[in-house]
């Protein structure tokens, strides 16, 4: 017996009751709850709709969908960022290493010409932060209309992991001597964090539009 949709939005209204708000992963869950539905009304017509979705629930794990959310909030994590890390490393091989090259050479021939050592580095920080507001501006300005998924929620955890870096790099470059500023090796070391740090954003930036890029192929319909 196929489901109504006004069947599927009750166990969709449901779901979202009991803390599911990632579409993606409420669509899954509905589509258990649904295939099991439908095959128990098979069976038995006269069974109330809402208490066997209960019953499903109840069935579904001792901790409802709580146990489910976390495998696949950490399955998801763990994607992002070895999907970051694979684009990080194309920037270290043909084609792009040359414009790699090309950027971290410009990078040491403006720290060489510059004298104010302190005040390149001051800003280069200025440049993080600016990146830092720009991703805090991306996850929290957004359409109340749209739906979240939690393959793309993954951009409010890579905020707080990049801005831990940047909060790092910035109070490393404040603590510097002038003793510090004039040793060219612990110059290059800062500068080379420095240019890590863009290409890790950048990676991690082109791994959300992509997977932003597959939820719209794949949920057409819906706001994203």
């Amino acid at each position: 017996m196929e489901l109504s949709k006004e069947q599927l939005l009750q166990i969709d209204n449901y779901v979202v009751v009991c803390g599911i708000k990632y579409y993606d992963v409420r669509t899954e869950i509905v589509d258990h709850f649904a295939t099991i539905l439908e095959k128990r009304l098979d069976e038995n017509p006269d069974l109330s709709f809402k208490t066997e979705i209960l019953n499903i629930h109840k069935d579904f794990s001792d901790r409802g969908f709580s146990k489910l959310l976390e495998e696949k909030t950490k399955a998801v994590k763990k994607r992002f960022y070895k999907q970051s890390l694979q684009h990080l490393t194309t920037f270290f091989k043909l084609p792009k290493i040359i414009i790699t090259g090309i950027f971290i050479v410009s990078l040491f021939f403006a720290m060489n010409y510059v004298d104010d050592k302190d005040t390149l580095f001051a800003i280069l920080g200025f440049v993080l932060i600016f990146l830092v507001f720009r991703l805090l501006f991306n996850v929290n300005i957004r359409d109340t209309k749209k739906e979240s998924f939690l393959v793309l929620n993954m951009t409010m955890h890579f905020f707080n992991v990049f801005y831990l870096f940047v909060a790092t790099f910035n109070f490393f470059s404040g603590i510097r001597g002038s003793e510090s500023l004039l040793n060219g090796t612990h110059n290059s070391i800062q500068l080379g964090v420095f240019a890590l740090l863009l290409l890790f954003y950048w990676s991690g930036e082109y791994v959300y539009y992509q997977n932003k890029k597959l939820v719209k192929e794949q949920y057409s319909n819906i706001l994203v």
